[in-house]
């Protein structure tokens, strides 16, 4: 039974992880075609015997963006780089929106074959108070951007990802 408690609290946090996240998707966009997902680098979350008190959350993150070659033509190497804002709640109850960058190299693709590489590694922390998620850090939005051909072709979790990168500050060193 006791066993049954703490899969069941480890369960739950992994679930909330993952609702608190802008969905993650794919889209086709100038020949090519991107689907971006999250990837666990590291976990050391500390969560608590039967998911009551606080649990610890401390994990980094990186996105992985796997890209298909759909046009007829070759992809050389091309450069991949990724925005990440992430909510962060520190030792105040203001939330601060912080903007995580990254760049990765694309191998080259011939027509139809598929590239992965992981970009833009981020921390997420905080804590939880049983259920409440209301101290730990969120992911709010990310931007990839491909160039192919001098063009950039970018991708983004939703329509506000702008508006909210205008008010993310760089993110502090760990």
């Amino acid at each position: 039974m006791k066993a049954l408690r703490v899969t069941s609290g480890i369960v739950l946090v992994l679930l909330l992880s993952l609702l608190a996240a802008p969905s993650l998707r794919a889209a086709e966009k100038g020949g090519l075609l991107v689907e971006i997902s999250k990837k666990t680098v590291s976990n050391n979350d500390k969560i608590t015997p039967n998911g009551v008190g606080n649990m610890s959350i401390d994990h980094d993150l990186s996105l992985k963006v796997d890209v298909k070659n759909n046009s007829s033509k070759e992809l050389p190497e091309t450069p991949i780089d990724s925005i990440v804002l992430v909510q962060r709640f520190g030792s105040s109850e203001n939330p601060i929106l912080e903007r995580f960058t990254g760049t990765a190299k694309l191998e080259p693709l011939h027509p139809a074959q598929t590239g992965s590489v992981q970009v833009g590694q981020y921390h997420l922390g905080g804590h939880m108070h049983g259920t409440s998620d209301m101290h730990a850090d969120k992911v709010l939005g990310w931007k990839v951007t491909i160039m192919r051909d001098g063009q950039k072709l970018e991708f983004t979790s939703s329509s506000s990802f702008e508006s909210m990168d205008k008010r993310a500050r760089p993110a502090s060193t760990r």
